[in-house]
């Protein structure tokens, strides 16, 4: 797993020029939250993920993360993670495609499915 904090372009391009290939992981942190300032097309063929994990709060007055980020990850078949529709995300390094999100696995009494009542139980 890559944490990446709030880099940015500049920070990425740093990275990628004195490591390069050395970034791989299969799960990354995504940049400054999936801002447009970072996830460049070419930290992102550096890193080479499997899945991208996008932490941002639901509705954040930032817009994070950015339509034209989210495509980027796309664009190269990264699994996207986004803590607004997943809540924490739980995983393991020796399986990282097998991470579950915390309102899957957990689910609130309000987030049940309510079972509709059958006809016929409904008309006694």
């Amino acid at each position: 797993m890559l944490l990446t904090g709030d880099i940015e372009r500049d920070q990425e391009a740093q990275l990628v020029a004195s490591i390069g290939e050395r970034l791989q992981t299969e799960v990354l942190i995504v940049p400054h939250h999936g801002s447009r300032t970072s996830s460049t097309a070419a930290f992102l063929d550096a890193v080479h993920p499997s899945v991208a994990v996008f932490q941002a709060g639901y509705r954040n007055r930032f817009g994070h993360p950015a339509p034209d980020v989210l495509e980027r990850y796309r664009e190269r078949g990264i699994q996207i993670v986004a803590s607004p529709d997943c809540g924490a995300w739980y995983w393991h390094s020796a399986a990282p495609h097998a991470g579950v999100c915390q309102r899957d696995a957990v689910r609130r009494y309000w987030q049940h499915e309510v079972a509709a009542p059958d006809d016929a139980a409904a008309h006694r």
